[in-house]
């Protein structure tokens, strides 16, 4: 087949796109072809939230750079354990104090809620209820410290960065979350 002057852009243009349209790192030339790509919009989304990150990154690096935390503390038992051998137990106080600081960080980032019952009769007071429950998202948090207080205590403190749970909120306000 002889190429002419106007066909040749033509012929390399849609060369390049099938090329393009390869995946040559899985060995599967067909991939991309098969499966839809994602949105231009979805790509720049992904691609702004990688900056944002990479920035955030780059930024704590500079040693004049503060950037803002939550912090939280949560603290278990050693005694109070499900099992007999000490060293599990202590296992798992450190697990129960981890969940409670996560349960401290959901509700600083997501608030919550509060429930109250409250009983007069005869102008005494017979019964007061109160309730509160935390339902929430906590990601990106890194573990600051695992320690003893004392031989039957765990304190572990978990810390996220503000810029975190701002994007954290972004994505709840999205729906995304």
């Amino acid at each position: 087949m002889r190429l002419t002057s106007v066909s040749k852009p033509i012929f390399f243009i849609a060369a390049s796109l099938m090329v393009s349209a390869c995946d040559f790192s899985s060995g599967t030339g067909i991939s991309k072809l098969l499966y839809p790509r994602p949105t231009l919009q979805s790509q720049q989304g992904g691609l702004q939230n990688a900056q944002s990150i990479f920035a955030e990154r780059t930024a704590q690096n500079d040693p004049s750079y503060f950037a803002p935390k939550l912090k939280a503390i949560g603290f278990a038992s050693v005694a109070v354990q499900p099992s007999k051998n000490l060293n599990q137990r202590r296992l798992l106080a450190i697990r129960a104090a981890k969940l409670d600081a996560y349960r401290v960080l959901a509700e600083q980032i997501h608030g919550l809620q509060l429930d109250s019952e409250t009983t007069v009769s005869e102008a005494v007071l017979t019964s007061d209820i109160l309730s509160s429950a935390v339902q929430g998202v906590v990601m990106g948090a890194e573990t600051v410290k695992i320690e003893p207080t004392d031989a039957d205590t765990y304190l572990v403190e978990l810390s996220v960065s503000q810029t975190h749970v701002d994007r954290l909120i972004k994505l709840y306000k999205w729906g995304q979350l």
